[in-house]
């Protein structure tokens, strides 16, 4: 007689700077041979989130979604709980915890970004008329910091992570002083620059932000070539509501705004702080159709054709999930409010976030027509 197969489950955790969080997984019973991959993360000591990875699954497959979470979750620097393994009292600082136990992929070779958090749309009318605040669009790229030194740029990501980028992008850095440092994203092609934190081996980064603008505009900006370009940024109320209204007509898919006397601070406030973005976001009706291991299927319709739209999990809580679940798990369907940046060319929801249950809302609403694209192109420039 086999022996019965027992529930498996594995605990980590990320300890690094401001980073102190737990992942738990486990394979429990949900029917005659079938299992659910239960999740629970969150911050160490505080109630955490749950989830399943996987529902009512075979254990081959439970144990095949578990052996990915782990790999997943160690590959950015989560260590396993044991008896010899376990989280310290405190986090230690950048540099010396988790994250950087990861091994090479991991290794941070240059300096880590600044990051933005979000603010409410209600908020930027007080941000367009505050004088002590400048504006740039908020782009669709990836972030990459570089760093110029004896004829050669290393480019990183916002981790500090060795990153790469086009070979035009960093000819087009090359003449730069050595020992500079410039902030910005890839988007296309083109490299676009909004912040410098070190000129000709100075430390810039104590100086106000308008300050940093300034060595970036004119004191580095001769020195770049294509397809390298540096971003606008409006000063002025007028020269902020103008490009605020630009990026909105043009479908853009932001706006961020920075203190003018802040300095450059790596990493991200746990609220609030001296740059914020605000993401000019739509709303659609989904249908979620199945709990797809890691987030729930959506899908639209176009006539009498469904349309998969992408998986969402972002915004939705314990107890939501819980519903979806069962309704799920009885072979019904949901529809459901989300919000998302745009619609990709393959109807593809972008950073989609859940909002809640329509009851009131029958399958056959859920029309593609209804979904918004977005221009990903950096609005041109309308300055006094």
């Amino acid at each position: 007689m086999l022996a019965a197969v027992l529930p498996k489950e594995v605990k980590l955790f990320f300890q690094e700077g401001n980073s102190d969080k737990v992942y738990y997984a486990r394979i429990v019973p949900a029917g005659a041979n079938v299992y659910d991959v239960v999740v629970q993360w969150g911050r160490r000591g505080s109630t955490l989130s749950q989830g399943k990875k996987a529902v009512k699954v075979s254990m081959e497959k439970a144990q095949s979604t578990l052996d990915r979470l782990v790999k997943e979750k160690t590959n950015k620097g989560y260590e396993a709980m044991s008896a010899q393994v376990k989280p310290a009292e405190v986090a230690p600082p950048m540099g010396e915890g988790s994250g950087s136990k990861a091994g090479a992929v991991r290794k941070r070779v240059g300096r880590t970004a600044q990051l933005l958090n979000p603010v409410e749309a209600h908020e930027v009318e007080r941000l367009l008329c505050d004088d002590a605040v400048l504006a740039q669009q908020k782009l669709d790229g990836n972030r990459v910091l570089c760093h110029v030194e004896d004829g050669e740029v290393l480019p990183t990501n916002r981790s500090g992570q060795k990153t790469n980028v086009a070979a035009q992008v960093l000819e087009g850095l090359i003449h730069l002083p050595p020992g500079t440092v410039v902030d910005g994203e890839v988007v296309g092609s083109v490299y676009w620059l909004f912040d410098v934190l070190q000129v000709n081996g100075r430390d810039v980064t104590g100086r106000p932000c308008l300050e940093r603008f300034s060595l970036l505009a004119e004191e580095l900006e001769p020195g770049l070539s294509e397809p390298v370009r540096v971003l606008e940024s409006a000063l002025t109320t007028r020269q902020k509501r103008g490009l605020y209204e630009r990026l909105q007509q043009s479908g853009a898919e932001g706006i961020v705004f920075k203190r003018k006397d802040a300095p450059y601070t790596p990493g991200r406030p746990s609220s609030g702080g001296t740059q914020l973005k605000c993401k000019f976001v739509s709303s659609a009706d989904v249908v979620l159709v199945e709990n797809a291991g890691n987030a729930y299927r959506m899908q639209v319709f176009d006539g009498e054709k469904a349309f998969d739209v992408g998986k969402v999990f972002s915004g939705t809580t314990n107890e939501t999930r819980a519903l979806i679940d069962a309704a799920l798990g009885r072979g019904e369907r949901l529809v459901a409010e989300v919000r998302y940046l745009y619609a990709t060319a393959d109807s593809q929801l972008f950073q989609p976030i859940f909002v809640r249950v329509r009851e009131d809302k029958q399958e056959k609403e859920c029309v593609r027509a209804q979904l918004k694209s977005t221009n990903r192109e950096v609005v041109d420039g309308d300055g006094e």
